[in-house]
C-alpha cells in the first residue's frame, strides 16, 4: 500500500509519502530484524478479539511503527443500520492502537445479521447516497477520527444507478468530510467489467 498526500503534515507518524504493507504474522521475524517499511496496515476484524497472539504481535509492532486500520465488515452501503456491537469493537481497537488512518470499503456485506463474506456493490443514487453518508458520519462520530472510504470493484451495474462512481464518492466526501482511498486495482477491475 502506497500513500501520498498533497499536505505536508504527517498523519500520526505516517510520513507524507510513505510505503506500507499488510501485517502478516508469518513475517514477524523479518520485521523485527530491521525496519524496511514506513507503516503497517491491518484488517480491523482480525484484531477484534481480546488478547492472544494477534494482539501480542500488534503491540510490539505498534511500539515501532505507525498503523493503518482497514475494515471490511461495517457494511457501509447496506440498507440496515450499522451493527452497534461491531462499532464498539472498532472504537476499542482504534482507541487502543491509535492508527494514523482508518479506511473501509464502499460496499455492503451483511443482511439480517448474516455476514456474507463478500464486498457487494450498491446502486449509485440519492437513496444510497443518503444512507452511506449517514453511515459514514456515524462511524466518524463513533471512532473520533476521519475515515477514508475505498472505492469498490464492481461486477454488475444497477438499473437504479443515476450517477457515476466519481460523482457518488465526491458527494459522500463533501457531505461527510471523509477522505477517499483510491484502490487502483479496483478501478481496473470495474473498468474492464463495465467498459470504461
Amino acid at each position: 500500500m502506497a500513500m501520498t498526500s498533497s499536505s505536508h503534515t504527517h498523519i500520526l507518524g505516517i510520513p507524507e509519502a510513505a510505503a506500507g504493507v499488510g501485517l502478516k504474522p508469518e513475517h514477524a521475524d523479518d520485521i523485527f530484524m530491521g525496519r524496511r517499511v514506513d507503516f503497517f496496515e491491518i484488517h480491523a476484524e482480525n484484531y477484534m478479539g481480546d488478547g492472544g497472539p494477534p494482539h501480542h504481535l500488534l503491540q510490539r509492532i505498534r511500539r515501532d511503527y505507525p498503523l493503518s486500520v482497514h475494515g471490511v465488515g461495517l457494511s457501509i452501503g447496506g440498507a440496515a443500520p450499522l451493527d452497534r456491537e461491531h462499532l464498539v469493537r472498532l472504537k476499542h481497537l482504534i482507541t487502543l492502537y491509535q492508527p494514523g488512518l482508518f479506511s473501509e470499503h464502499l460496499a455492503w456485506s451483511s443482511h439480517n445479521k448474516v455476514f456474507l463474506n463478500d464486498l457487494l456493490p450498491l446502486p449509485y443514487n440519492e437513496i444510497s447516497l443518503a444512507r452511506v453518508c449517514a453511515h459514514v458520519s456515524q462511524v466518524q462520530d463513533t471512532i473520533g477520527m476521519r475515515m477514508l472510504l475505498e472505492n469498490p470493484s464492481t461486477y454488475v451495474a444497477f438499473g437504479a444507478t443515476s450517477m457515476t462512481e466519481i460523482e457518488f464518492l465526491s458527494a459522500v466526501a463533501q457531505r461527510t468530510g471523509c477522505g477517499l482511498l483510491r484502490d487502483v486495482n479496483n478501478v481496473h477491475v470495474s473498468a474492464v467489467n463495465h467498459g470504461f
